[in-house]
């Protein structure tokens, strides 16, 4: 067990010190990786964004359901107990005829076009109303609820607009989606770039390799410094990734502020992101570990051949 240990030890230190000879040609290999990596970061934490906001418009989300003029007191009971055992109805409450009418005579003394309007009514015109506050705004799920409020006897017309929501589920599925294929892609370019790395490195060591095969070197024992510069690489791409994302977080905040203010909001991006940034490491290393792997694997296999 602790010769194992002093032979990562002593790989990592290898590497470390290779490194530290190189520190041009490693600062530009990790400055590759963080540009890379530094869009889509962006792009994903607009679209996280985004999701919380259309989070907050879910909570803020009502729909009006209007009742015939006819209804009864009985007819209100049941509908009420029709949306209570509704499984997409997060709560609701009820406007009477008779609240409605009172709260337009108070909105209409401020107006004088609208007193005069009301004034001429010779009775309520207003029906007895739910508002409801859904759980979920998924366009299948209000489209389905809306066909269910409808069909309710009492119920005269169900309101909702639900072409932004629509869109806004469509805006976020595409942001998503394209995320995916962005960080697949980049995936790609990470694993070719390392790789050409990582091969060049072997083939300038190629007669070290060969001398540690012919004392008894193991492919496994010669890989593991490999597979340390291409983790470190990516560790250290990661690092510049986090380093530049706040940055940008920051001017984008100090942009924002003074348009904020003039709206009466605080509006910001948190600068720190724990997740996004553990899962940014997380991925830059497996990157470069993987790569490295799949590099060194095969330029060990050509010069055993040889």
């Amino acid at each position: 067990m602790n010769n194992l240990f002093n032979q990562h030890l002593q790989a990592m230190r290898l590497v470390l010190g290779r490194m530290g000879n190189n520190k041009l040609a490693t600062l530009m290999m990790s400055l590759v990786i963080a540009v890379a990596l530094c869009l889509p970061s962006l792009f994903y934490m607009g679209v996280d964004h985004l999701s919380q906001f259309a989070s907050h418009v879910q909570n803020e989300t009502e729909v009006s359901v209007f009742l015939k003029l006819d209804v009864d007191k009985s007819s209100i009971t049941e509908v009420a107990q029709v949306l209570a055992k509704n499984d997409g109805i997060q709560q609701f409450h009820l406007v009477t005829k008779e609240e409605a009418w009172l709260a337009l005579k108070e909105k209409a003394q401020n107006s004088k076009n609208l007193d005069s309007q009301v004034t001429d009514l010779e009775k309520n015109p207003l029906p007895d109303a739910f508002f409801i506050k859904v759980k979920s705004i998924e366009p299948k799920s209000l489209d389905a609820l809306k066909k269910e409020l409808e069909a309710i006897p009492s119920v005269e017309h169900v309101l909702f607009n639900s072409d932004w929501v629509k869109r806004l589920s469509a805006l976020l599925l595409f942001g998503k989606r394209a995320v995916l294929f962005a960080s697949f892609l980049l995936a790609v370019a990470l694993l070719v770039m390392i790789g050409n790395a990582i091969r060049m490195q072997v083939l300038t060591q190629k007669d070290e390799i060969i001398v540690s095969k012919l004392i008894g070197a193991s492919s496994r024992f010669i890989r593991i410094p490999f597979l340390y510069s291409g983790a470190l690489y990516g560790f250290f791409g990661g690092i510049l990734t986090i380093i530049m994302l706040m940055f940008v977080v920051q001017m984008f905040n100090f942009s924002v502020q003074d348009l904020s203010h003039l709206y009466g909001s605080d509006f910001s991006l948190p600068i720190v992101n724990a997740d996004l940034f553990m899962s940014l490491l997380s991925f830059t290393i497996f990157i470069g570990w993987f790569g490295s792997y799949v590099a060194v694997s095969r330029a060990i296999a050509s010069i055993k051949m040889n």
